[in-house]
């Protein structure tokens, strides 16, 4: 089944959001790691916790995204 210009064109956006969506949250995880995002009291523990989970979350989107894409080829 051949696909149409707008299945290609619904892929590629599609694509874009999940990449976008991914390095947003690996942004984020970052940013909780770091400290900047959550206040001081919260306990150490959970901010490098949720940090690690939000940076670990987002890598393995991205690398879902890269392995879909490399598949459809």
């Amino acid at each position: 089944m051949a696909l149409t210009s707008q299945d290609i064109i619904a892929q590629a956006i599609f694509r874009v959001v999940s990449v976008v969506t991914a390095a947003l949250i690996l942004t984020v995880g970052i940013v909780i790691l770091t400290g900047l995002l959550i206040p001081a009291y919260v306990p150490a523990n959970y901010r490098i916790i949720l940090g690690v989970v939000m940076i670990l979350y987002g890598s393995f989107r991205i690398v879902m995204v890269w392995r879909g894409q490399r598949h459809a080829r």
